[in-house]
């Protein structure tokens, strides 16, 4: 009974930690994140969020996958930056919201 536990814990360990391994295609848009007091004359377009199911240990990766993925969206609603909430790393979840803003060309914080 201790050698099949040991072998399956040892089969999921190395299943999560080659999922975590994958590269996720890092975004290279035109969309930024910046704080929330640099958007006060930008126009709110949209608030996203999503989760992964990257948790525990492999939180943090996860966190990064979900910034990916929402700053692909925002740009494809036509936002020039991001505001990011703070994200949620638990055992059982991951999670991640942000806004995503539209700032007119005079306006354009860095």
């Amino acid at each position: 009974m201790r050698t099949t536990t040991s072998i399956a814990l040892l089969c999921a360990t190395a299943w999560l930690s080659a999922c975590a391994a994958f590269p996720q295609e890092r975004y290279a848009g035109p969309v930024v994140a910046v704080p929330a007091d640099a958007v006060a004359r930008c126009t709110l377009i949209d608030k996203l969020q999503s989760s992964s199911g990257l948790v525990g240990f492999f939180g943090p990766k996860g966190v990064d996958n979900i910034k990916q993925n929402l700053l692909k969206q925002a740009d494809a609603l036509g936002a020039t930056h991001m505001v990011w909430g703070e994200p949620s790393v638990g055992y059982d979840s991951t999670a991640l919201s942000g806004q995503a803003y539209r700032c007119p060309p005079s306006e354009i914080p860095r």
